[in-house]
């Protein structure tokens, strides 16, 4: 399929989330099921601008991931600017620009989510993004910030910047992950008064609802995160529904653990394999394991108290060895 002059595998896309989607992750996912895109967590411009090597980690070996995109979230049109320049040495597929992110940190500084609030400066850097980026810019965003935004207004913006999609969260920045808020009739009112592709997000965490979200809104894609954590199959079992109807339950135990965790200490050797980062890799190693160990424990009978000795760990041996005790 095609978004804008971008040529995907097919229309399924993993989400850019902070400190989840990490190269390592992405790679782990990418094992279960061809994904048409997947993305860099946002990076702050002022802190490229400020410590670019601080970032290294975020974009090592992205090179081997194509097709990927790179999200960026600031609200200063030079840091903006310069980093983009920054990232001309790399090898990747789309510039995202984050006018979504609901975090008080992004409110304060006046970026992310904020921005939907802000046409004008983010009208600005758009501009900034499209002019200066040798590769497609990309937008994603939510549906408003305390209310749905001005449909006019935003549809003339989006369709007048040059970028070539966007991809849209089916919340206002103010609702969050409020389950009750999500709002398929305004993703389906977008979708007809723009002239470029809309990716639709929000709450895709199985196969029917994702053909529903899709079939309702008509979107171009759809972009999963929070769906995939615990089942990295997810994408795969889409796919299945898709194309023959056929439901594929989510199922997990020890064993099935086992060979996931196994499998993400494979893919987290080979991304580390060569690395210089500014942090140890025992360290790196111990955080990555942890957490998608923690979320691989879902569904799994007594999976409460897994999850607690997992989270009692506090260095990678002892890690280790509360894995082997659990598959034990």
């Amino acid at each position: 399929m095609k978004l804008g002059t971008l040529k995907l595998e097919n229309n399924f896309v993993l989400a850019p989330m902070q400190n989840v989607t990490t190269g390592p992750y992405r790679r782990f996912c990418r094992n279960f099921y061809k994904i048409g895109l997947v993305c860099v967590p946002m990076i702050y411009t002022k802190g490229i601008v400020s410590s670019p090597k601080s970032f290294e980690h975020e974009l090592y070996k992205i090179e081997k991931e194509r097709p990927i995109s790179v999200q960026l979230i600031g609200s200063d049109p030079e840091a903006l600017k310069k980093s983009i320049e920054y990232l001309e040495s790399y090898k990747f597929d789309v510039l995202d620009i984050n006018a979504g992110c609901p975090s008080k940190r992004a409110i304060r500084a006046k970026q992310g989510g904020y921005l939907i609030d802000d046409f004008k400066k983010l009208k600005g850097l758009l501009e900034i993004a499209v002019k200066f980026s040798s590769r497609p810019v990309s937008l994603k965003t939510r549906t408003g910030f305390k209310k749905n935004f001005d449909l006019i207004t935003f549809k003339d913006i989006v369709n007048d910047s040059g970028i070539e999609f966007l991809t849209v969260h089916a919340r206002t920045v103010k609702d969050r992950s409020n389950i009750s808020a999500i709002d398929l009739d305004f993703i389906k009112i977008l979708k007809e008064s723009i002239s470029i592709p809309l990716i639709g997000n929000g709450d895709i965490i199985n196969p029917k609802f994702a053909k529903y979200f899709m079939d309702y809104t008509n979107v171009d894609a759809i972009m999963i995160g929070r769906g995939t954590l615990g089942n990295p199959e997810l994408f795969y079992q889409i796919y299945e529904y898709f194309t023959k109807g056929r439901e594929i339950p989510f199922i997990n135990n020890k064993t099935l653990m086992r060979e996931r965790v196994e499998l993400y200490k494979r893919v987290l050797d080979d991304f580390v394999d060569g690395t210089k980062f500014q942090f140890p890799l025992e360290e790196y190693k111990f955080i990555e394991l942890k957490r998608n160990s923690i979320w691989l424990t879902k569904n799994i009978k007594n999976s409460t108290d897994l999850r607690r000795k997992l989270s009692e760990t506090r260095n990678l041996r002892q890690l280790k060895l509360v894995l082997e005790d659990i598959f034990n």
